[in-house]
């Protein structure tokens, strides 16, 4: 063999042992947007289980979620809390039950009540910001789903019985509940019942403090009258009220609530009917210097409550009804 053609087939097989020599594994990466829909993405949605013991029969709806992440509650008293997810409230949040709207009035009002039970429910689903129009629309702010069994998708495999008592000593309130579930005939029956009667919270001795320097900035005063001195005595009469009160006027709640449902399941999937019944009486409480101007707008509202009567037979009445 021609001497050139040995040199370069060695030379072509010291490269080719050096090139086999330093080769790296292959490594593929691939990436795509369309991998994965936006409805998979559990980023901004968090499940409160029905067995928490951050939750409670008893407890509004935002005082539930009040301190999950981005979630805080919008309290008018013990009845109200609405929930306020990011900063965003009233219309901008959607309340469902088992991913129906609750069509109440708390929408417009972010001193209504929301209705829904909270007892006897399996989870509470929140999605928080915009990823919730996926489920409603207009809820930019986000999403509460309470799910129950008040309609199962399922068979009951077997009977379930709670019956639970609450009792708080600072309103002198108490609660009690009771559901029940079972199969029965092949028909998934379902019963969940709730009694809360809370009355006005009890104010302890001296919790109310005072300026003690406005009595002195008074006495200072170089346009005292006897029309402010009236004023003044009026006032005193007003202090000594308030360090008497034993009770925090309007914050006493009742609610009862009832749910019925039967259920039919098969392989073709399940079919179902429900009742549900609320009822909530509940006050507002207020405090502030102004007392005196709180007790005529309560007046307006009970003149408006109770137009065409005559205003003179309510004037006998307590000062919790009349507000109230």
């Amino acid at each position: 063999m021609n001497p050139r053609i040995k040199i370069a087939v060695l030379a072509t097989a010291i490269v080719s042992a050096n090139v086999l020599a330093n080769e790296i594994e292959e490594v593929i990466i691939t990436s795509s947007i369309n991998d994965q829909s936006t409805s998979s993405v559990k980023g901004a949605i968090h499940v409160l289980s029905g067995d928490s013991e951050e939750l409670s029969a008893t407890q509004s709806l935002g005082e539930s979620l009040d301190g999950l992440a981005g979630v805080y509650s919008a309290d008018y008293g013990a009845g109200v809390g609405q929930p306020v997810i990011r900063g965003m409230s009233g219309s901008r949040i959607r309340v469902l039950n088992n991913g129906k709207v609750v069509r109440d009035v708390a929408a417009i009002g972010a001193d209504h009540v929301n209705e829904v039970d909270m007892h006897n429910i399996e989870q509470i689903e929140i999605i928080r910001g915009p990823s919730s129009l996926l489920y409603a629309n207009g809820a930019i702010g986000g999403i509460v789903n309470i799910v129950d069994n008040t309609i199962a998708k399922e068979d009951f495999a077997e009977s379930e019985l709670k019956i639970g008592l609450e009792a708080q000593s600072v309103n002198d309130g108490d609660g009690q509940n009771l559901s029940y579930e079972n199969n029965l005939g092949g028909l998934n029956f379902s019963f969940a019942y709730k009694d809360s009667q809370f009355g006005n919270y009890d104010v302890p001795t001296g919790a109310i403090l005072h300026d003690e320097d406005h009595d002195d900035h008074d006495d200072h005063d170089d346009h005292d009258d006897h029309d402010d001195h009236d004023d003044h005595d009026d006032h005193d009469d007003h202090d000594e009220h308030e360090e008497d009160m034993g009770f925090l006027s309007n914050s006493d709640f009742e609610n009862t609530s009832m749910r019925f449902g039967l259920s039919k399941t098969g392989d073709w999937g399940y079919v179902g009917v429900s009742i549900n019944q609320s009822e909530s009486v509940y006050g507002i409480p207020y405090h502030g210097e102004h007392g005196e101007h709180g007790d005529e707008h309560g007046d307006e509202h009970g003149d408006e409550e109770h137009e065409g009567e005559d205003h003179d037979e309510h004037e006998g009445e307590d000062h919790d009804e009349h507000e109230g």
